[in-house]
């Protein structure tokens, strides 16, 4: 399996607008008067996937720069 530098963090950005999208969308059952359990449960998942995919970007620019260091 090949993953490229550039899929990764393709990947990662569209992990981040989901968890995005989805803490919107539980956010706006909340204001609107929710008291799901799950909603709180899902609150959660998003801020754990969000700061998952930040962490891909991280590594992504970490092995970018030794990659460029390793050839300067």
């Amino acid at each position: 399996m090949n993953v490229s530098a550039t899929s990764a963090f393709q990947t990662a950005v569209e992990g981040m607008k989901k968890s995005t999208d989805q803490l919107n969308k539980t956010a706006q059952n909340i204001v609107g008067g929710s008291l799901e359990p799950q909603d709180v449960v899902d609150l959660k998942l998003s801020e754990i996937d969000f700061k998952a995919n930040v962490k891909v970007v991280q590594t992504v620019d970490e092995m970018s720069k030794r990659l460029l260091d390793i050839f300067a």
